[in-house]
């Protein structure tokens, strides 16, 4: 299994939070579920950081049966609309997003 843990690291005003993890949960997630071949996709927010760990505020978990179905799913047309709909949602999240590929051990 692959895991592609797509990290939002900096911050939402407290004011905008609860918008925007709902945002998340509600128009990103299933816009993700959508990929080809995608197995699943979980979505984690931080709860307690570790003193001196990089401000994560939210992590989206993609998984796959392998390298060779993430990167079909990543270069679909399907692909292009999510990434539309993710930047539509975006807007209270201030910091940058990065992405990290992962094999799981079952």
């Amino acid at each position: 299994m692959i895991v592609r843990s797509a990290f939002l690291e900096g911050h939402v005003e407290e004011a905008d939070q609860e918008q925007f993890d709902r945002s998340m949960r509600e128009n990103v997630l299933p816009a993700i579920r959508s990929y080809p071949g995608i197995r699943d996709v979980r979505l984690r927010r931080l709860v307690v950081p570790e003193e001196g760990a990089p401000p994560a505020y939210m992590i989206f978990d993609l998984y796959f049966d392998s390298v060779a179905d993430m990167n079909a799913a990543l270069a679909s047309e399907t692909r292009q609309i999510v990434r539309s709909k993710i930047a539509e949602n975006m807007g209270p999240f201030k910091g940058r997003v990065y992405h990290l590929v992962f094999a799981e051990n079952e």
